[in-house]
């Protein structure tokens, strides 16, 4: 569906942020193009900051979202993982803030895992499979950098991933904006219903 965004905007960091809206979660490895999805799901090309250098987004961050098509509703960012250069136990403190999320998120309503459509499904996303599974939230996962590949090999990566993380795939390119579209229906049809949106 076409989402016309009215607002957007920067709400606070994880826990210091009202909870009450419905929330859709964002996580994925730190060179996964996560912050480029998010700024053109909302059509803004540095609300989500973006960094050369993988890895920077360290906290819980919501973005409240005002659009013509949906009432308000947070999309959250959660930290990267995987490739940033960083000590362990900065690594730690991502993953925990991840898992406390998790576990305290009531509104969340789904997660969109990114997945690098050249990359196979690896322990940390079955971690996060793990950790969504326990929430009332639905899962999606987002192939991203579609335009790396030919359209065979873009059909056969994402039957590839569905297999592999058990959900539904949406295949998207920040670049060229595939799957955003495809992304929102998923987004609404979360929102909009009670329970597990599966």
């Amino acid at each position: 569906m076409k989402v016309r965004i009215r607002d957007a905007s920067f709400s606070g960091v994880y826990p210091h942020v009202d909870m009450g809206l419905p929330q859709v979660a964002f996580a994925g490895r730190s060179n996964v193009g996560k912050s480029s999805l998010i700024n053109a799901l909302l059509n803004r090309k540095n609300l989500v900051h973006t960094s050369k250098k993988p890895g920077k987004t360290r906290t819980v961050n919501f973005y409240r979202v005002e659009s013509v098509e949906l009432a308000p509703l947070y999309l959250v960012d959660l930290p990267g993982y995987g490739y940033a250069e960083a000590p362990k136990t900065v690594i730690e403190a991502w993953r925990q803030a991840i898992s406390s999320y998790l576990a305290g998120a009531a509104a969340l309503r789904l997660l969109v895992l990114l997945v690098d459509i050249r990359r196979d499904i690896g322990d940390h996303e079955r971690l996060l499979i793990q950790l969504a599974s326990k929430t009332k939230a639905g899962l999606l996962v987002a192939a991203t950098k579609g335009d790396k590949l030919g359209h065979g090999q873009r059909t056969l990566r994402v039957a590839e991933l569905s297999r592999q993380a058990q959900a539904g795939v949406v295949l998207t390119s920040a670049h060229d904006r595939t799957g955003v579209d495809d992304l929102w229906d998923h987004i609404a049809s979360a929102v909009r219903q009670e329970g597990r949106p599966r």
